[in-house]
């Protein structure tokens, strides 16, 4: 253990001892040095602040009276995991919070079974044996081969047509919109389309944008106008029929191209739809005014932070040059891994049971929404996102009311979102059971009877 935290003041009047157990007594309390933490030995703690044996034996002593240090024959001195006053009450309160979720239906996490996770494991282990790369500093664009592999990868799964310089890498979207910000330089403007992309506005926002959102149209490129960029999240528009999607896509890729314009299509796990089949990415409808972007979070696992951004070539150079004055933000060892999962197939063949799972689970918590709740329920299926969307009054009322009884879900905007990624087959009945007993009386149920009431005085 590292005590550098440990100041010693000999020109003060407290014994040495006292100054000892008090600041490791507040580490401990404010939960700075967690429960089962191995301390220095008296040797070393003695030697590391230059002092003798006997004020680190006496502190060790009352510290281990006082319930905050246990002794461990032939193992050490280890942090109790008692914790004292607020920061004990903050510990209780936490255990409990997650004791008490009993069905999550919130976003960022996946069922466990239904990851890759020995597949993914090898790959990692394979990543790590890799001496020479993984003890250097990682390419600011991504890594070499795990670009080849997402150019590759990009038009099997989605069509995108690109080459490996021309795709670059980071952590998540926001990163990679903030690289692209400072490629374009100046800011413009930016429209998107109701609901928006609250992160992904902020960034543009904070590079001098001017951000607009605007409602949903079937000639959402005839109300484009003087626009600089239209950001395009696939993943909450609703369903439409393949014309309408063609149309659509068809128009917004003329409107680039016409007006020298860029479109971002945010193509959040586009390749996971499992309705029907996937319909190609917008970007080679217009490859020098497109910027593609695709990630792996719902699709692989929500800690693997890579996502990845597929440039037109007039902005792929301009890109490198901004990256190089930063660092990765993306693990070198993940990228690696990633590489070798996507060129031994795991990804694609793990694509292909995600589908059959999320098809399977969409439609028993539909038939459950249905069953429980009625055919007045308003919902739509967002299905990358592997969610509902409940269109309801007070929604953020409604949120509170499901945590009280232990069930997580969140909202965005007016919609509630009921995630059923991380929640086994088995469970969906009783989850949508549950959260109809959570809202009695709730603004859903008043909207409800509202209505019928009209409808009995008619």
């Amino acid at each position: 253990m590292i005590f550098d935290f440990i100041r010693i003041d000999r020109r003060g009047g407290d014994a040495l001892w006292r100054q000892i157990y008090e600041q490791f007594a507040a580490a401990a309390d404010s939960g700075m040095i967690a429960p089962l933490t191995r301390l220095p030995s008296i040797r070393e703690l003695a030697e590391g602040l230059s002092v003798s044996r006997s004020p680190v034996e006496n502190a060790y002593e009352r510290l281990h009276i006082d319930g905050y240090l246990m002794s461990r024959p032939k193992s050490g001195y280890f942090i109790a995991p008692r914790r004292r006053g607020n920061a004990a009450a903050w510990e209780r309160a936490r255990a409990k919070n997650s004791a008490d979720i009993r069905y999550d239906l919130s976003s960022g996490r996946i069922e466990a079974k239904s990851a890759d996770l020995s597949a993914w494991r090898r790959c990692l282990r394979a990543a790590l044996k890799r001496e020479d790369e993984i003890t250097s500093r990682g390419d600011p664009c991504g890594e070499g081969e795990l670009r080849a592999q997402l150019a590759a990868y990009a038009y099997r799964a989605r069509g995108v047509k690109c080459r490996a310089e021309e795709i670059v890498t980071a952590s998540g979207t926001q990163q990679l919109l903030s690289l692209l910000c400072r490629a374009l330089g100046g800011g413009g403007r930016a429209v998107l389309e109701s609901p928006g992309f609250e992160q992904g506005e902020r960034v543009l926002r904070d590079y001098g944008w001017e951000v607009s959102v605007v409602e949903e149209s079937p000639d959402t490129a005839g109300r484009l106008g003087g626009a600089d960029i239209f950001m395009e999240i696939g993943s909450k528009r609703p369903l439409r029929t393949l014309a309408q999607r063609t149309r659509r896509r068809g128009a917004l890729a003329e409107w680039a191209r016409e007006n020298g314009r860029f479109i971002i299509e945010d193509d959040y796990n586009g390749e996971l739809r499992y309705l029907a089949r996937p319909i190609p990415a917008m970007q080679p409808l217009a490859p020098e005014n497109i910027v593609y972007v695709g990630s792996f979070s719902q699709l692989l696992l929500p800690s693997v932070r890579v996502a990845y951004m597929a440039l037109p070539p007039r902005l792929a150079e301009s890109c490198a040059e901004a990256a190089r004055f930063y660092d990765p933000t993306s693990s070198k060892v993940e990228q690696l891994a990633l590489a070798d999962y996507i060129r031994e197939g795991h990804l694609e063949r793990h694509l292909r049971r995600c589908r059959k799972l999320y098809l399977r689970k969409s439609r028993l918590f539909s038939e459950a929404l249905t069953r429980t709740f009625g055919p007045s329920l308003r919902w739509r299926l967002l299905e990358t996102s592997t969610a509902f969307a409940l269109t309801a009054s007070g929604a953020e009322e409604l949120r509170l009311a499901a945590l009280r009884e232990g069930i997580k879900i969140e909202t965005d905007g007016g919609d509630i979102l009921l995630s059923f990624a991380s929640l086994p087959e088995e469970d969906i009945a009783a989850a949508v059971s549950a959260l109809k007993e959570a809202w009695p009386g709730s603004a859903m149920r008043a909207k409800r009877e509202r209505q019928r009431a009209h409808r009995g005085r008619g």
